[in-house]
């Protein structure tokens, strides 16, 4: 089975952003109602790099409207593996698993009794 990043959507997708720019390629697809998976997957690659940038504007963005923008994705992320169920190798599944326990910081009673604690 070919994956998105192996499939010619993806490599025209790539030759596009050359074209155009990955900030007016980004702006064609936010114009659209649906995307392809091709264009869900290189949305999602431009926020991981804006994101793992700590990209000085985002960094000005209310707390809230960054926490409905991880909401937004998670949902998006809930239903796809609901619906698909992918097999995935382990090391791809011990990645993932690895990324989201990285993410549930905060949230565990550790980290949540430690911010409790410095925010007094």
């Amino acid at each position: 089975m070919q994956t998105i990043l192996e499939s010619q959507e993806w490599q025209e997708m790539l030759e596009r952003e050359k074209e155009v720019g990955p900030e007016a390629l980004l702006e064609e697809i936010l114009e659209q109602r649906n995307w392809t998976n091709s264009e869900i997957l290189w949305t999602i690659r431009r926020l991981i790099y804006y994101y793992a940038l700590h990209d000085q504007v985002l960094k000005q963005a209310p707390v809230e409207r960054i926490f409905d923008n991880f909401v937004s994705i998670l949902r998006g992320f809930y239903m796809i593996f609901d619906q698909a169920n992918p097999q995935l190798d382990d090391n791809i599944r011990s990645y993932i698993s690895a990324k989201i326990i990285d993410a549930t910081w905060g949230i565990n009673a550790g980290t949540r009794n430690y911010l409790s604690k410095i925010s007094k």
